[in-house]
């Protein structure tokens, strides 16, 4: 029943938004009924963090520990971009939109988010040993996603693996450049 839910979830965001996605539609979509959702999902709110979390699960790379910190941000970009190419990124600019009307929302947005940007900021950190101050490696992470989101979520072009590695290659110059200068 949940990959039916996640499908049909997915195509109602995209077809609808997130203020017309309704439970009964939802329900008729995916085979079951109204209260098997309920059962699973307390609101709207709770179902849609299910299938961004889901989802995102699908993408994520699974990788060894011993991967260079470049590998892990290449591979977690891509993983991103693998999801924004389907109904995802159909749904991110109008889930961007919900996220201003819905308080709730926006802070379960929030936790996702951070929760997700874990990987690169531990792979940029580990690239320069600690060297670089945080809130430097908190903006390359928001740059590299943020490029991503913008691209493939909001004007929907297709973004190659090798333009990933491109903007993974200028991250690490640009980061190398401030460890540089505070060095000098």
């Amino acid at each position: 029943m949940e990959p039916a839910i996640l499908a049909a979830g997915w195509e109602l965001l995209a077809e609808r938004g997130y203020a017309g996605m309704s439970f009964e539609e939802l329900a008729e979509r995916a085979g079951c009924s109204r209260p098997a959702l309920y059962r699973r999902f307390a609101n709207k709110r709770e179902l849609v963090i299910w299938m961004l979390d889901n989802a995102n699960r699908d993408t994520d790379p699974q990788l060894s520990a011993r991967v260079a910190p470049r590998t892990v941000l290449i591979e977690n970009l891509w993983g991103l971009v693998r999801h924004l190419d389907g109904p995802a990124g159909i749904a991110t600019p109008e889930l961007a939109q919900a996220r201003r009307r819905d308080p709730e929302l926006s802070a379960a947005l929030d936790a996702l988010y951070q929760r997700e940007r874990r990987p690169y900021v531990v792979a940029l950190d580990a690239a320069f040993a600690g060297a670089l101050p945080a809130a430097e490696v908190s903006a390359f992470v928001d740059n590299m996603i943020g490029a991503v989101l913008f691209r493939a979520g909001s004007l929907r072009q297709k973004i190659s693996r090798r333009q990933v590695q491109q903007l993974v290659d200028q991250t690490l110059a640009a980061a190398h450049a401030i460890v540089d200068g505070m060095r000098a």
